[in-house]
């Protein structure tokens, strides 16, 4: 045990400014990079009343993420985050958590991704199809639209086209807003109907809630099982063979419709400015892409057969997380190496801020794909690389994000480039994911295959 209590961190005005909510939090994740960069890889500091504790050391953050439900529970952000999701699969605490992850477990068996890898492949080239040469599209709208629609489709056997624009800006505003619920007076706003921050916020879930609940309606009266997502929670009993409340049945399938999308197409949307960004990745990329495709659109199987394509999204994921933080409040003080944070202290640890640490990653701002297949990644510790969580908690969809993202990057590629219209820097919007801070205006550039004979680099 240390001869301290607390581990060194900075000041505790600094904390607070770090760490206190604001309609702009871009200053989070460089505050607690500089900490970790400052301190060490544990440090902690006064927040108003609470401690915090951030780790940036993969041992440490692996025990974390094993810790016991009853040791550790969700901290307060995402259990803000139960006003829009209510008691689904990201938010829920044991022992509804590990109850509710076995049922709907199934529906993201390797075998049963398989088969959802053709309506990703048939949904992209559907887009492929839509875009000119010489066009401007926002890239980042372009993505989560897919990605919604590939959500929708796969996971409740429905088509959401119609809803899309309502879905993404009920998204967006709950988004925007979820700053003021962190803040000191966040529960005291939700008594406030007539706030600004409340009535929006309350408008966005009632949007989302009616596209759910029409889903959910209609499966019901169609009283068919089509063994997706949304038939395995219609279909659930409990002991007493009660089928699950209409209620939890929204939480799981609004917490799965959101995440099933939101990560991947943030994910996709900074490959794509990534790429544009480094010339010779988006070369390789296209060699690899001319190589094993020619000219035709990707099928199911090539998921794992465009080995680089696959690292563009791991380095993408590296150096902008979409999942860039995650925390956990203590119940019961737990042991973190030499030191025992307290119960109702809450414990850090920021993918942003591990992707980049120096002591594991060579060049580590540096968008450089090909470390993933050259060696250097071969001997980091568990938890250096965390973008989907880890232990009992990691991300249930973490094979159906990486095959959806691999084709999609595959499927666009294949046939176009994209082009910004601003080169600037795109700067981070770090609210529960981590979006662009602006929308990425991008000019379509249609591609022909590369030659036989002038393929490099795969």
């Amino acid at each position: 045990m240390s001869r301290s209590a607390f581990a060194p961190g900075p000041p505790p005005l600094a904390g607070l400014r770090g760490m206190t909510p604001r309609r702009d939090l871009a200053h989070v994740p460089a505050f607690l990079e500089a900490t970790a960069r400052r301190y060490g890889p544990v440090s902690s500091w006064r927040a108003g009343r609470a401690r915090m504790w951030l780790l940036d050391d993969p041992a440490l953050i692996e025990q974390l993420l094993l810790a016991s439900g009853y040791d550790v529970i969700k901290s307060r952000g995402l259990q803000r985050m139960r006003r829009l999701l209510g008691e689904g699969l990201l938010t829920a605490n044991e022992p509804l958590h590990l109850r509710q992850r076995r049922l709907v477990q199934p529906a993201f068996h390797r075998e049963r991704i398989a088969g959802y890898a053709r309506t990703m492949v048939d949904a992209a080239v559907e887009l492929a199809g839509r875009l000119r040469d010489g066009e401007v599209v926002a890239i980042d709208r372009l993505m989560h639209r897919l990605t919604l629609r590939i959500a929708a489709a796969t996971l409740f056997s429905a088509d959401v086209e119609d809803d899309a624009d309502t879905i993404g800006q009920a998204v967006t505003e709950a988004m925007e807003v979820f700053p003021s619920a962190l803040g000191p007076f966040g529960e005291l706003l939700d008594l406030i109907p007539f706030h600004p921050a409340t009535r929006r916020f309350r408008q966005a879930r009632a949007r989302l809630d009616a596209v759910v609940f029409r889903l959910i309606d209609a499966r019901r009266a169609e009283g068919r099982d089509r063994g997706d997502l949304l038939s395995i929670l219609l279909a659930a009993r409990d002991e007493s063979d009660r089928p699950m409340p209409a209620g939890q049945v929204r939480d799981e399938a609004l917490t799965l419709l959101l995440a099933g999308h939101e990560t991947t197409a943030n994910a996709l949307t900074w490959a794509w400015d990534a790429l544009t960004r480094k010339p010779e990745a988006e070369a390789r990329l296209h060699a690899e892409l001319d190589a094993v495709l020619g000219e035709r659109d990707p099928v199911p199987d090539d998921a794992g057969r465009l080995p680089f394509a696959r690292d563009v999204i791991a380095e993408t994921m590296r150096l902008r997380p979409p999942a860039w933080i995650l925390g956990r409040r203590v119940v019961r003080p737990i042991r973190l190496g030499g030191w025992e944070p307290a119960a109702g202290n809450i414990v850090l640890a920021s993918q942003y801020v591990t992707h980049r640490n120096p002591a594991y990653w060579h060049d580590p701002l540096a968008f450089r794909p090909e470390r993933w297949s050259n060696g250097e990644t071969a001997a980091l510790p568990r938890c250096a690389y965390f973008p989907f969580g880890g232990g009992n908690r990691v991300c249930i969809g973490e094979g159906f994000a990486w095959t959806e993202a691999v084709l999609i990057l595959a499927t666009l590629a294949r046939r176009f480039r994209f082009h910004p219209l601003d080169p600037t820097p795109v700067p981070i919007d770090p609210l529960v994911t981590l979006r662009p801070g602006r929308s990425i205006a991008m000019r379509v550039e249609a591609r022909a295959p590369a030659p036989a004979g002038d393929v490099i680099g795969v």
